[in-house]
């Protein structure tokens, strides 16, 4: 098993796609740095949204999270799952006497392994570009935090903040490898990825009409069921003072990962049977 997880990072880093979604770190941060830094002349430096060097790591991931980290997941479970078993190149692989499930497993466990360098890159490139483009206060606001933070407290904080992130990317994985592993093809599995994506916006906006029918406590703990309002507005509320939600938003994350991965389990042991 060992070998076949070494054989399919291998693989994954031959194809050109890989190496420029890396490649595109610096852009993307780059690309929120100028945001933020047009962002900061419509608030004061006392406001949590005012990006200085200490905060920008989390600022800049908010806004990528949701859209370019969630597109990953959907290109890389496309191409390495959907259009691998679809054109063969499984069954070559599974000639060396693999399962089918063995070599998803595998996959999988690649697919995670490069979404977790994919975000300790982001981070680290975060803080350079930080430092370099905007100013570094010793103390400065936080989301949902009266006092101010220290830069050691706001590494701390924006370690954990990576941590939940890391959770939600995994739970986002599940479900989108799933709609990858039944699709016929590799343009289904794109569009139905991203109406899956589309879908939970709608959920999203659409649920607020309720809200005055469901109640403010139904209305928020149905909100926030859902991988990507977790993504934008869910992380600060878990991580703030009075941890606003978390066991609601942690339950609903591992509930995620632990439903589309036993249908990912059933799903993948059924092609077993039919390979």
């Amino acid at each position: 098993m060992k070998q076949l997880i070494i054989s399919e990072w291998e693989r994954l880093w031959k194809r050109k796609t890989t190496w420029l979604l890396f490649v595109a770190i610096p852009i993307l941060v780059f690309a929120a740095a100028k945001y933020y830094q047009k962002q900061n002349l419509f608030f004061t430096k006392n406001d949590p949204q005012f990006a200085v060097a200490g905060n920008f790591p989390i600022l800049g991931l908010s806004e990528m999270l949701m859209t370019a980290f969630n597109i990953i997941i959907l290109l890389l479970a496309a191409f390495i799952i959907t259009d691998e078993y679809r054109t063969g190149q499984l069954r070559m692989v599974m000639i060396r006497s693999y399962s089918f499930q063995k070599v998803f497993f595998a996959k999988f466990i690649v697919m995670v392994g490069v979404l977790t360098l994919y975000l300790i890159i982001y981070f680290i490139i975060s803080y350079l570009i930080g430092s370099l483009m905007f100013s570094r206060p010793e103390a400065y606001s936080q989301f949902y935090h009266k006092d101010s933070f220290t830069l050691l407290e706001g590494f701390l904080y924006n370690l954990k903040f990576y941590g939940v992130a890391w959770l939600t990317l995994l739970a986002m994985s599940c479900v989108l490898i799933f709609i990858a592993t039944i699709s016929y093809s590799t343009t289904t599995a794109l569009g139905a990825g991203v109406g899956f994506l589309l879908l939970s916006l709608v959920f999203q906006y659409t649920l607020r009409l309720f809200q005055p029918i469901l109640g403010n406590e139904m209305t928020t703990k149905l909100y926030f069921s859902s991988i990507l309002a977790i993504q934008t507005e869910g992380i600060t509320a878990m991580l703030s003072e009075n941890a606003q939600q978390f066991s609601w938003m942690y339950y609903i994350l591992i509930g995620y990962i632990l439903l589309f991965g036993l249908l990912l389990f059933f799903v993948t042991r059924k092609k077993d049977n039919f390979l």
